[in-house]
Order: structure tokens, then C-alpha cells, then sequence
């Protein structure tokens, strides 16, 4: 599946409950045919990795008040989510998230999963995993990318993120 009917897709099927968008993109999958499908994952988890970015970790940990490493995982799927327009701003610049975010906390809440209900309810089959392992390098992820920075500096996520510190954060006297 290439990238444009990929986040087609993604956009089609979002909803601002989680549930909802869960539900919708289980719905818009169920039109694919199943090999569809499993090309979606794998550009699913192409565009999930490609959001290991150390910068990006540091706003998923501030946005949810701290962000383990498969917490990072879960922000990443929201993010992809949320679709291309955000997803691509987001990796060039994570403090553009204010634009999207309400100061709530964010997750995926399995979108990741969606593809796997819908193959194995479309095929019937368990095979979901050993399909997409020939349709996609089966590595394990690499580290984040860019220069690792302490997330607990609160200077430091002042400097690099000032508008998500203004939803995320108690603000500073001049602010």
C-alpha cells in the first residue's frame, strides 16, 4: 500500500473519541482486502517507527507526565493517528502538537491493533503476524533518533517546547 491511500484511511476513519476512531478504523479496514490490510499495518508500524525520534519522546513524556518506553509506543500510534498532516509537523517540530492537543493526555488506544481484529475477522485465520513478518524487515526497532536530553530539566522543556509548557506545565512568572 502506498502512502497516500495509507493515510487516506487513517483520515477517514478519525474520530475525537478514542473509541469512536477505534471502532471507524476498524469499519474503513473492513473494506481492504485482507492482503490490504496487512500492507496497512505495515505502513501502520513504518510511520510509528519512523516517529522514534528522542525530541518527539521528550514531548510525549511532558504532554503525559512521564512516558516509558512503551508509553512512547502508544503516543507514536495516537500520533499516526491523528493523521498526515499532524504526524509530519509533529516530527519536524513536536512543540506543534499545541495545535492539535487540548491538555489532556494522550494514547493510541490499539489503533495499532485494529488491522489484526479485522484481518482475523475478515479470514478467519491466526496468521496475521507471520503475513506481515514477510511483508515488512522483521528487526527490532532501533533507538530513538537525535541527541538523548533529561526530560526531568524543566529548563530544557521550557526551551525546546514553550507552547506544550504553557498547556503542560505551571507557567513561569512571565508568562
Amino acid at each position: 500500500m502506498d502512502w497516500k491511500p495509507f493515510w487516506k484511511v487513517i483520515e477517514d476513519a478519525y474520530r475525537p473519541d478514542p473509541i469512536d476512531h477505534f471502532e471507524a478504523l476498524k469499519e474503513r479496514l473492513g473494506d481492504l482486502k485482507w492482503f490490504e490490510i496487512i500492507e496497512f499495518q505495515a505502513r501502520f508500524d513504518e510511520a510509528v517507527s519512523s516517529a522514534n525520534l528522542i525530541d518527539l519522546w521528550g514531548a510525549a513524556y511532558l504532554i503525559n507526565g512521564g512516558c516509558s518506553d512503551d508509553g512512547f509506543r502508544d503516543f507514536r500510534v495516537w500520533l499516526v493517528g491523528r493523521g498526515r498532516r499532524a504526524y509530519e509537523h509533529a516530527l519536524r517540530d513536536p512543540d506543534s502538537l499545541t495545535d492539535i492537543l487540548d491538555g489532556d493526555p494522550v494514547d493510541g488506544f490499539g489503533l495499532d491493533a485494529a488491522a489484526l481484529r479485522v484481518y482475523e475477522e475478515k479470514t478467519g485465520m491466526s496468521d496475521f503476524y507471520t503475513r506481515l513478518d514477510r511483508a515488512e524487515a522483521d528487526s527490532p526497532p532501533p533507538p530513538p533518533e537525535g541527541t538523548d536530553w533529561d526530560f526531568e530539566d524543566e529548563s530544557e522543556m521550557r526551551k525546546r517546547f514553550p507552547k506544550l509548557c504553557h498547556l503542560y506545565l505551571i507557567p513561569e512568572h512571565d508568562e
